[in-house]
This record gives C-alpha cells, sequence and structure tokens, in this order.
C-alpha cells in the first residue's frame, strides 16, 4: 500500500493481502470528490488553502460513507497521528462561522432566482450518548416521540422550498435550555454568558437575517409548536403571511347573544364568548372531501384524503382575523387544525401548501443518516456550529446536483433522489 498525503490517494496491492470471511473492509475513496470542491469554493474568501482542503476533505469522507467520527475518518484518509489535525481544525482554527454563512447566502442567491416559496420552520433534536455533558450545546430536554428526558442538542432549523425541485437549508441557531432557574452552568459553556431564547425567537431572529440576506418574503409554514400567539404576532410585523398548525386547546370567540355591562352599567368590552375550537367546528355541516377523483378509464373509485371544513373567525390566543380550517383523515382519524392570514385561500390551497412543510423531514431524515449529523464528536462552540454547517451545506449540494439533474433546459426529467446521487458518488 502506498500512500500520498498531499493528493490523499489511497492505492492498494490487492495480491498482498487476503480478506478473512465475514469481514466488511472500508476501502477509502481515491480522492476528494469534484461537485464538492466546485460546490463549497464559494468559502475560499474565508479560508486559507490548507482550511479549504481540510473541509472539503471532511466532506467528501461524509458522502462516501464514512460517520463523523474524527478518529474514523482520520483512519480512513489520512493516519491516526492526523486526529489532532482535524480536531484543530473543527475546534480551534481561526475562521468565522458567520462569514461562512454569509457566503453561503450569497451562494444560493447567486445560483437560484428566488422570486417567492415557503420558509420552513422546525426544530430537531440531535441525540448524544457519550460524554454528552460535555459537548457544546447538549442539555437535557423532553423528546415527546421518545416520551421520556434525553441528552440532545436541539436545533431551530429554517428551511427554503419552491414547492417542486429547489429546496435546500437556510440557516440554524442553536438552542440553550435556560439554566439560569436551577443555579447552574453547563460544563461546556467555559464561563461564557448566553442570552436565553425560546424556540420563536430564535425562528423570528433567522426570519429577520435571511430577508437581510436578500431572501424575498415567502409563505411561514411551521407546526403546531410554533403556532403560538407571540410568534404570529412577531411574523404580522415582518409582513409576512403564513400557514401555521395549531394546538386543539386553543378557543374561538363568538359573539354573545346578549349585550354584556359592567358592574358600574357601562358597556363591557368583551362582547364575545369563548368556545373551543374542536366543539365549534362540531356545529359546521358543510365539509368540502379533498381527495382524487374517480378515473373510469383506469377503473380507480373516487378516492377522500381529508374531509376539510374552513371558516373565517378569530382566536382568543392569536391576534387578528383568520382562516381556520378542520383536517380529518378519515382512515387514521386524525384531526388537524391549520390558520392562515390569507383570508381569500381556499382549503384545498391551504393544506397543498401545508403539505410543502414536509420537505424539511425528508432533510432531517438525510442530515442524521446520510450524513450523520447525529454522529459528530467535536466539543466546543466553534466545531459543532462548523460540523452543522458542513451538513447543511452538503444538503444544499446534493438537492442543486439533483436539480440541475431534473431538469434540462425547460423539458423536465424524472427527479432523483439524494440517496439515489450519494449511492452513484459512492
Amino acid at each position: 500500500m502506498v500512500l500520498d498525503f498531499h493528493n490523499t490517494l489511497y492505492y492498494y496491492s490487492w495480491a498482498n493481502f487476503q480478506i478473512p470471511e465475514n469481514t466488511v473492509m472500508k476501502i477509502p475513496c481515491a480522492g476528494r470528490l469534484a461537485f464538492v470542491v466546485c460546490g463549497l469554493s464559494f468559502l475560499k474568501p474565508a479560508l486559507t488553502c490548507i482550511q479549504f482542503q481540510n473541509l472539503t476533505l471532511i466532506a467528501t469522507a461524509l458522502v462516501l460513507g464514512s460517520s463523523f467520527n474524527l478518529t474514523e475518518i482520520s483512519r480512513m484518509w489520512l493516519a491516526e497521528k492526523c486526529v489532532s489535525t482535524l480536531s484543530y481544525f473543527l475546534s480551534d482554527a481561526k475562521f468565522c462561522t458567520w462569514e461562512m454563512q454569509q457566503l453561503y447566502a450569497l451562494r444560493v442567491l447567486s445560483l437560484y432566482r428566488i422570486r417567492g416559496g415557503y420558509f420552513i420552520i422546525d426544530d430537531t433534536l440531535s441525540h448524544h450518548t457519550n460524554f454528552c455533558r460535555w459537548i457544546h450545546g447538549v442539555c437535557v430536554l423532553f423528546d415527546h416521540t421518545a416520551k421520556t428526558n434525553l441528552k440532545a442538542v436541539c436545533l431551530v432549523v429554517l428551511y427554503y422550498s419552491d414547492g417542486a425541485f429547489i429546496k435546500f437549508p437556510i440557516c440554524f441557531r442553536i438552542y440553550y435550555r435556560d439554566d439560569t432557574k436551577k443555579g447552574s452552568i453547563m460544563p461546556w459553556r467555559r464561563r461564557k454568558e448566553f442570552l436565553y431564547k425560546t424556540k420563536y425567537e430564535l425562528a423570528v431572529e433567522m426570519l429577520e437575517w435571511a430577508i437581510g440576506a436578500g431572501f424575498p418574503k415567502c409563505t411561514v409554514l411551521a407546526d403546531s409548536w410554533f403556532g403560538i400567539g407571540p410568534f404570529v404576532k412577531e411574523l404580522r410585523r415582518l409582513e409576512l403571511s403564513y400557514v401555521l398548525e395549531i394546538k386543539n386547546s386553543y378557543n374561538i370567540k363568538t359573539p354573545c347573544g346578549s349585550p354584556r355591562y359592567t358592574r358600574t352599567g357601562r358597556l363591557s368590552k368583551k362582547q364575545y364568548d369563548l368556545t373551543n375550537i374542536a366543539e365549534f367546528f362540531r356545529r359546521i355541516l358543510p365539509v368540502v372531501r379533498c381527495g382524487f377523483a374517480p378515473d373510469r378509464d383506469a377503473g380507480k373509485d373516487e378516492k377522500t384524503l381529508y374531509q376539510v371544513k374552513i371558516i373565517t373567525a378569530r382566536l382568543n390566543s392569536v391576534s387578528g382575523k383568520h382562516r381556520i380550517i378542520e383536517s380529518t383523515d378519515p382512515v387514521r382519524h386524525t384531526v388537524k387544525y391549520i390558520i392562515t392570514n390569507e383570508l381569500t385561500w381556499e382549503a384545498t390551497r391551504i393544506l397543498s401548501v401545508y403539505n410543502c412543510r414536509w420537505v424539511i423531514e425528508e432533510f432531517f431524515r438525510n442530515a442524521k443518516q446520510l450524513s450523520d449529523m447525529e454522529g459528530a464528536t467535536v466539543r466546543s462552540e466553534q466545531g459543532v456550529t462548523t460540523a452543522l454547517c458542513l451538513v447543511f451545506w452538503l444538503d444544499f449540494l446534493l438537492h442543486y446536483e439533483n436539480c440541475m439533474q431534473g431538469t434540462a433546459g425547460e423539458l423536465p426529467k424524472e427527479s432523483l433522489t439524494i440517496p439515489s446521487i450519494v449511492r452513484r458518488e459512492q
């Protein structure tokens, strides 16, 4: 075996060693991937030549199947003595991650002509098991999927989609738990003071950053964790349209039957009653069925996906007038309540727009399964931020590759999947 450290090339003489039975061999790749080197070239103004080579080296290792573990990447690519080199690059190298994110935004806007679309907001947990109390950003959170408390990094992510081919992550923020109430400071903070912000405040901060970077004002999509009054108030301040899911515990304002007076005999300001949103929709009879019409040529019957009721009303805990729909899945017997400030939209359009939110769930799956977002073993603030940025940039490059292959001129072709592009590169 001959190893060239300058070009990071590996050559094997297969006649010199035998492969035992039931052994899986990890064969390093032949060099940095061309689409990674070209795709991340926008970072060159913020990095030195050596830093850019290390960054593209790690990115290529992630695409080709190596987990986000410095020791494993070093064994496959360099040598065990170079573990400290990669660790130093991620944690202590002199570069600005904020500047790199600004360059990323400029690159995205130069490649795509974005005139509209959707801002998708959601949060995810990056779980850790070993030494998690020393990794930057880790705190004890309650996972509603696992129904238990766990130690993880909580990320609030801003994603973009045009509803078709163009999709990419814009930015992220690490959510820090408010430890001041318990009087404890996590060891990874290194005696630094952090300003506690709620998740919706982080989401508003990212929206302001994206608009300031040059992104147009798009429709905001989010689940029920962001369908709250303070977040809606901030969206109205930013003059953004939105389609948000809300919880079924909200109340609707309905006019009271008779005038109400105060104790002094004056007319009361609250001339309305509060009715639970689920109880209110039970009184509404018109139902819109959304699904597929019957196809007699193909022999397919009508298929109903959702049964929808729609009203225009005011909520007690959310300011302003909204278009509110109740969407019922007749198969799973689940009910969702969705609001929007677009008072002229019909029920089918509101549902189709809200369904575009699913692409961020696909991003979380790809980031954890393909880019090993949860496997990062760096423990400094800069290291964790750089690792997360790298995962985001790889998703952008893969989707851009998919967009370029999925369209040829003005003729649409069949869209590829992100895992298929990764397998092709492997």
